[in-house]
């Protein structure tokens, strides 16, 4: 009995399967130690701000109502969410110009009360837009050297970047 090997056509088409596979999970794998890098990192470049926008965007979608402390444009502010469902933690957000607290407190099913604090340092400046405030909304001013971002908070669904 003869062995027979692999052709020419098959060695290729099996690479070239392989090469596809690879470049199509690249992005995926890339993004993915990207976004644990920028949320573990504790400061935050103009690439990496898009991560923690995405979290307060999360945390905003999960929660039934805000409380803004003190009620009126501060350097310092505090946003608390309370959630939608009992089981979801209660997170706030505490923001000080260049520097942003997000801290998460869960109760665990035995009773006991577990919290989280996550800093980051950005490159930077978030403050509270005045003039939105005093209609009634919620909207950060993201200030990065003659850039501004205007960023609205909406509880209770998920926010998008506002041009």
């Amino acid at each position: 009995m003869r062995r027979r090997g692999f052709s020419l056509v098959e060695i290729s088409v099996v690479l070239l399967i392989g090469v596809v596979v690879l470049f199509s999970l690249l992005p995926i794998s890339t993004g993915l130690l990207r976004q644990q890098a920028g949320l573990d990192a504790k400061r935050l470049s103009v690439e990496m701000f898009p991560l923690l926008w995405e979290r307060l965007s999360g945390d905003f979608a999960r929660a039934s109502s805000v409380v803004l402390s003190p009620p009126f444009a501060a350097p310092a502010f505090r946003l608390d969410l309370m959630p939608v469902r009992e089981e979801d933690p209660e997170v706030s957000w505490t923001v000080s110009r260049s520097v942003v607290s997000r801290t998460n407190v869960r109760k665990k099913p035995g009773g006991e009360v577990v919290s989280a604090t996550s800093t980051w340092t950005l490159s930077g400046t978030l403050s509270l837009d005045a003039d939105e405030l005093a209609n009634g909304r919620l909207m950060l001013r993201w200030e990065e050297g003659s850039a501004t971002e205007l960023l609205p908070l909406v509880s209770g669904r998920p926010t998008e970047w506002a041009p």
